[in-house]
């Protein structure tokens, strides 16, 4: 029998914990697998395996196998700074001693925004520490609506997963466990087409309805860095509307990104860009050269690497880091993750 879908536990990490675990025996194992993945920056290694022609130690060809040998244990926390090393000491202990299991991992969930001291001084590779705000990236990332879905190798989430997974990020929100109370989030965006946008009309464009977190300020990931132009939008989105001239002029906007979607619409026509008359979701910023964008020093070079050395994008969907973390000018995305700066 499933666990109850909303937790009746009275004490936060345990009313989250049963929570999240209550929302992964609902969806399908694919994601369950992808969530984790992600969490451990490893999209590569598969927890179930599905094998045609096996060969056996003894000579023989099987017609197929299926196997898995993994356990991934979790030890959450609703607040900062709570991890004690003599806790997560004991569960590696235990988990060391699951000899008969192959992938063991101990998956700590916190509000941090940075790596916990405890987490490196364990230097345990069997140790994963993520963010809550990771959590919600990576549902964010599988549950994304946009054309990234075409070229995905993976499969979509249903209907009924894509709600529970939005119902779980609620949750997440609710609870105060994303951004962890910080108002200096930044929103980080795969920004390939969307760069451009920002560069020649300083908006951002994206499918209608889509949900973020409130934030100041937006960048943009591109070509393999995170651009050192940080964003600052101005007003609220606008999160619905048709980008035709017609719809622009009738729109119940400020001028200011009424002026921006005019020419906006008016290059896309000019283009016949598919993009031309569909609808989509605004957010109007302060131009490229504006004193109220941040500048970095330079560009963050993506340098994320999975365990088997292979690169991995910083984002697919959406990402969230702080603003006193870039203001440290990283060279790399590996030093913004770890608040060390340059």
């Amino acid at each position: 029998m499933p666990n109850p879908l909303f937790s009746r536990y009275s004490q936060g990490e345990n009313r989250v914990t049963a929570s999240i675990l209550a929302v992964f025996e609902r969806i399908s194992f694919a994601l369950v697998e992808r969530i984790l993945q992600i969490l451990s920056e490893d999209i590569n290694l598969p927890l179930l395996e599905i094998k045609n022609q096996v060969k056996s130690d003894k000579g023989s060809v099987l017609d197929g196998a299926i196997q898995a040998s993994f356990v991934y244990l979790i030890e959450t926390k609703v607040v900062q700074n709570a991890l004690r090393q003599d806790q997560l000491n004991k569960h590696l202990d235990y988990l060391v001693n699951l000899t008969h299991i192959k992938n063991r991992k101990l998956l700590v969930l916190t509000p941090d925004l940075e790596e916990p001291d405890v987490i490196q001084q364990l230097k345990s590779d069997s140790v994963i520490w993520a963010s809550f705000n990771d959590l919600y990236a990576a549902i964010a990332d599988i549950t994304a609506t946009d054309e990234s879905w075409l070229t995905s190798n993976f499969s979509p989430p249903s209907e009924q997963e894509r709600f529970l997974l939005r119902e779980l990020a609620q949750m997440l929100l609710a609870e105060g466990l994303v951004n962890s109370g910080q108002s200096d989030a930044v929103l980080i965006v795969p920004a390939r087409s969307a760069i451009k946008d920002y560069q020649s009309f300083s908006v951002y464009v994206c499918q209608p309805n889509r949900s973020f977190q409130p934030v100041e300020y937006i960048g943009f990931y591109h070509s393999g860095v995170i651009d050192k132009h940080i964003a600052k939008v101005i007003g609220k989105p606008v999160e619905e509307i048709d980008l035709t001239q017609e719809a622009v002029q009738e729109a119940d906007i400020a001028p200011e990104i009424k002026q921006k979607l005019h020419h906006l619409v008016e290059q896309l026509k000019s283009r016949n860009s598919p993009r031309y008359g569909a609808k989509f979701k605004v957010f109007s910023l302060s131009p490229l050269n504006s004193s109220d964008t941040i500048k970095l020093a330079q560009d963050i070079k993506n340098d994320l690497k999975n365990e088997v050395g292979r690169p991995y994008a910083f984002t697919r969907s959406q990402r969230y880091v702080p603003l006193s973390a870039l203001k440290k000018d990283p060279m790399t995305t590996t030093e913004l993750l770890k608040g060390s700066g340059a």
